[in-house]
């Protein structure tokens, strides 16, 4: 069975096992399988590792340990049994066709199971030119996954770059926290290893008392020894009874020589579990100098991170001092250029997935046309933006198409998913830059959210000059942002559109 299993393992190689086992066995017989071959991830459940990974570390076991490879072919010709039946039913020309058709192989795994049985020589058809073109096959598509890997990686590391720049707090705080729970980590392996180390001491002072306890047996039976040969030597001839003292003493001398066995066997054992400990101890040793060398790294990245963080941010906020001294140069020129008596200009600037998440709890969707004629009553509109966040997975271009037709300035941006899952998506800077340059131009900024991250661009427009009014829904507004404002216009259900059902959003 070990030979038959090289065998295979030498004729499939590492890249074909991994096909093989992949197309095979489903994540839960997967993770069985490398459980039962000693595949362990310290810390984490096997079930929460990647497919991926498993594959790869089981493929690596099974070719460094003949035993966990006999285990996989032993599952592998398991749950082959029914497909080599159904093979083994087919004539050679059937056989040599299904092998060569591309769509055959693409389907359901069939491409990793054949190229078991051919590996395994559970068939009659065997020839190389069909296996070479089965490797071959495997080969190409792991080369168009490692490309596809490639591009992806590059676009997830573009994506990180974005998410950094637009929130280098968060991601700071991540490392911080990670950085936390490795010291965690580190704090609570040295509490075991310092108990491991008392333990060691205990059974250490424990075996020294034995050993003392085990001489002074040894002394006292070379006495009890040397007596019974001088009584012996000094009543040669003597009666039954001074045969019979001797008896006795010899009696009592193997007691003593039992309990000194005794004593000894439990030194044994105390002295294999000392080993035990010293091994646990020593294991425990070198995972916390692992974790400690991770810290560190950990700790170097972050210093890194948090310098280049530093750095953009000294960046956005040279820029933004630029600005602001280019916008106090324009105000006092624009202001006098306005006629007294002149209809106020206004311009609104409508969050929409704040908007969106607002009406929803209402169950319904906004009115754009009722806002729209909320927000500049008698007044003269000079422009009205919108910011909306679009995902892959939801169409929104009707909904664009709308805002657009009312003579709003759609600004798009599309959500962005992180490496841990986590998605990202807002306006929140790029709608304060646009406020802060059209201010200049307006008399009253209309601003339509309730998110509070905005009171201290309200407290800055108001110095600029324009009056800030905020229209939003009263539960969903910040207080901050409400006593911010020169004017707060309520949303109701009166806003409220009810007759299409509200789309869901990301």
């Amino acid at each position: 069975m070990q030979r038959q299993a090289a065998e295979i393992l030498d004729r499939l190689g590492s890249g074909g096992l991994i096909r093989v086992l992949s197309d095979t066995l489903d994540t839960t017989r997967l993770t069985r399988l490398a459980g039962s071959c000693g595949l362990t991830y310290p810390g984490r459940r096997t079930a929460t590792q990647k497919k991926e990974r498993i594959l790869e570390d089981l493929v690596s076991r099974a070719t460094s340990d003949s035993t966990a490879l006999r285990s996989v072919i032993r599952v592998l010709r398991k749950e082959t049994s029914s497909i080599h039946k159904k093979f083994a039913r087919l004539s050679a020309a059937d056989r040599q066709q299904r092998l060569e058709d591309p769509e055959f192989l693409d389907s359901n795994g069939n491409l990793g199971r054949h190229l078991f049985l051919l590996a395994s020589g559970t068939d009659d058809l065997d020839p190389a030119n069909v296996r070479e073109k089965l490797r071959g096959r495997i080969k190409t598509e792991g080369s168009g996954k490692a490309a596809s890997g490639k591009k992806k990686k590059k676009k997830k590391v573009a994506a990180g770059k974005t998410t950094t720049e637009e929130s280098p707090e968060k991601e700071l705080a991540r490392l911080r926290k990670r950085c936390q729970d490795y010291e965690k980590k580190v704090r609570y392996l040295e509490g075991q290893m310092t108990k491991s180390r008392e333990a060691a001491k205990a059974l250490k002072r424990d075996l020294l008392e034995r050993r003392g306890e085990l001489a002074e047996s040894r002394m006292l039976v070379e006495r009890l020894r040397r007596d019974v040969a001088e009584q012996t030597r000094s009543k040669p001839g003597g009666n039954g009874a001074g045969v019979a003292a001797p008896a006795e003493q010899m009696q009592e001398l193997a007691k003593t020589v039992r309990s000194l066995t005794r004593v000894a066997r439990n030194k044994a054992g105390d002295e294999k579990l000392l080993h035990t400990k010293l091994a646990d101890l020593s294991e425990t040793r070198t995972l916390l100098s692992d974790l400690q060398r991770e810290t560190a790294g950990v700790r170097r990245d972050r210093r890194k991170d948090h310098k280049i963080q530093n750095q953009k941010l000294d960046e956005v906020l040279t820029e933004f001092r630029a600005l602001r001294k280019l916008v106090q140069a324009t105000v006092p020129s624009r202001g006098r250029a306005r006629k007294k008596g002149q209809v106020p200009r206004v311009g609104i600037f409508v969050d929409v997935q704040n908007m969106y998440y607002a009406a929803r709890q209402l169950k319904g969707r906004l009115d754009f046309d009722a806002l729209i004629q909320t927000a500049v009553a008698e007044r003269r509109m000079i422009l009205a933006q919108a910011f909306v966040v679009e995902s892959k997975e939801i169409d929104q271009s009707g909904f664009i198409a709308r805002l657009e037709k009312r003579g709003i300035k759609v600004h798009r941006k599309t959500l962005t998913v992180r490496t841990d899952g986590s998605k990202k998506g807002d306006w929140d800077m790029e709608m304060a830059l646009a406020i802060l340059d059209a201010a200049p131009m307006l008399d009253v900024v209309v601003l339509v959210s309730g998110d509070g991250d905005f009171t201290s661009l309200v407290n800055r427009v108001k110095a600029m000059g324009p009056k800030v009014e905020v229209i939003g829904f009263p539960r969903n507004t910040a207080k901050s942002l409400i006593e911010a404002a020169d004017r707060f216009s309520p949303l109701d259900r009166n806003f409220m559109i009810r007759s299409e059902k509200v789309p869901e959003r990301t």
